[in-house]
């Protein structure tokens, strides 16, 4: 067998424990300040969310006309210009069409 003595040396490299520990704190730290901001933004975006869509439901509530075929305004459209409800002239000019923009050059 060899009896060769084998010693130890730390790596200057390496931190030591409390250094690690120390750069750690600040690297979770550096972390939790952008999350933490995004979910405050997030909160405050669902907040005005839910705010907007009960002023539209309480509008709705108030509102004498409900749907839009009992408007008068589109009622007097079909009458006058869009032929009838779900009919070609008023599907052309009442809907839009997606355009794939990516494809237009090629």
């Amino acid at each position: 067998m060899n009896k060769k003595k084998h010693l130890f040396a730390e790596d200057s490299f390496f931190l030591s424990r409390r250094k690690f520990m120390a750069v750690g704190a600040a690297f979770v730290a550096a972390l939790a300040i952008p999350i933490g901001w995004f979910t405050c933004k997030l909160e405050r975006r669902n907040e005005y969310i839910k705010a907007r869509s009960q002023g539209l439901y309480k509008d709705d509530s108030l509102a004498k006309t409900r749907v839009s075929h009992a408007n008068p305004a589109v009622e007097k459209y079909y009458k006058e210009f869009g032929g009838e409800p779900l009919g070609h002239m008023s599907h052309e000019l009442l809907h839009t069409h997606f355009v794939d923009r990516t494809k237009l050059n090629s």
